[in-house]
């Protein structure tokens, strides 16, 4: 059994389409005056239908989690939406704040990571139960502790073969004097290897010799880290000849990756950094 559903009265459907949709849910059943439903990023879906009956103060309340709750809080407090409480821990361990939608129902908007589903506190299974079933969802979005929970468990696997931890993130970043990010890498460190796994810079600053900088950037800090390899994957259409400039050679390739183009891997010893 997998909840994914919440329906909410409403004395005016099109009014509280305009609020969720302010809140950022995907509009994707719109039947005024009765009835509207919305998607949420992991695939679960919100409604609101048509009730002339106000909904009760003591009502359920309906909980949204956000990656970054104050940042969620800020941009709708400046798009001017109104809340009951701001940002605050509970002793729960979830970070919550309060406001309500045109009807009065009750929104909870709120992070709290693991902790919603595996607190400290958890009721453990007695050692005579049968191992517990579980449920496979597909989640678009999936958060960053979740994912975080495949790595350290990849790394906890491989320890007793490699000694050393692996699935280490790191990146560098090329900021404007305002702050804003204009190019950056962001890679990992698997023990001896690099895994260079995003490259961008923004498009004035293309040719002007960053992505150089940058990438000699990561790559010093993985030899810093212990690393003696390198490897990523570009595609026909992006930047292999940038690539093998500075000492990345062709080791596989995928045909019609995407349609009609081809996705290259490459693998580089790390040594000597090029001239720009």
């Amino acid at each position: 059994m997998n909840l994914n559903q919440v329906t909410v009265p409403s004395t005016d459907v099109a009014r509280a389409v305009a609020f969720y949709q302010r809140l950022g849910l995907t509009l994707i059943v719109l039947d005024l005056p009765g009835y509207a439903r919305f998607e949420c990023p992991n695939g679960a879906t919100f409604s609101v239908h048509n009730n002339e009956r106000q909904p009760s103060a003591s009502g359920p309340v309906v909980y949204f989690e956000c990656d970054d709750l104050d940042q969620a809080v800020r941009r709708l407090r400046d798009a001017g939406v109104v809340f009951d409480a701001l940002p605050q821990d509970q002793p729960w361990l979830w970070r919550e704040a309060y406001l309500r939608d045109p009807d009065g129902n009750v929104i909870c908007l709120f992070h709290a990571g693991r902790n919603r589903r595996y607190p400290p506190w958890r009721v453990q299974p007695a050692a005579d139960t049968p191992a517990p079933t579980y449920t496979i969802s597909v989640e678009a979005q999936p958060s960053s502790e979740d994912v975080q929970v495949l790595g350290s468990g990849l790394t906890e696997h491989a320890l007793a073969t490699t000694k050393t931890s692996g699935f280490e993130s790191i990146a560098v970043f090329a900021r404007s004097p305002d702050a804003t990010i204009v190019g950056g890498i962001a890679a990992l460190i698997n023990w001896n290897w690099l895994h260079v796994s995003l490259v961008w810079g923004a498009k004035p600053l293309r040719g002007s010799g960053l992505g150089h900088r940058l990438l000699m950037a990561i790559e010093e800090v993985g030899v810093q880290r212990g690393c003696a390899y390198a490897h990523l994957d570009t595609f026909s259409y992006q930047a292999r000849p940038f690539y093998e400039r500075h000492g990345y050679q062709l080791f596989a390739t995928l045909d019609d990756y995407p349609p009609g183009q081809q996705r290259f891997f490459m693998r580089k010893a790390l040594g000597p950094a090029p001239a720009a």
